[in-house]
């Protein structure tokens, strides 16, 4: 099965990719992160050079990298944990808010129909 974590950086995200990138080794993780406030590069460190993960470095709103990873991996599953979550934040710039909670997970769902 070939798995598209998003936001598999974060805390929430991360955890989850450790967890299922070492119980299901024959299985294909690919995480994308656009390494925000929220994401954190370190955080996958022990499984970045496991054979069933990949990174790629990318925003889920960006239709054309997403169509490609859809395309080259031909996703089974969709993990979406690509938010914009603290609210403090929303106040400052509530665009991003919108362009990552709304449109970037309406790019996901384009994709799995």
């Amino acid at each position: 099965m070939n798995f598209l974590v998003t936001g598999g950086a974060g805390f929430i995200g991360g955890n989850f990719m450790h967890y299922m990138v070492n119980k299901y080794p024959s299985d294909l993780f690919v995480c994308i992160d656009a390494l925000t406030y929220a994401g954190n590069l370190e955080t996958l460190e022990p499984i970045k050079n496991k054979p069933n993960f990949k990174f790629v470095h990318g925003n889920i709103c960006d239709r054309d990298l997403v169509y490609k990873l859809f395309e080259e991996y031909k996703f089974d599953y969709v993990v979406n944990f690509a938010a914009e979550s603290h609210v403090d934040r929303s106040i400052e710039n509530p665009t991003i808010f919108l362009e990552t909670n709304v449109i970037g997970t309406s790019v996901l769902m384009d994709l799995v129909y």
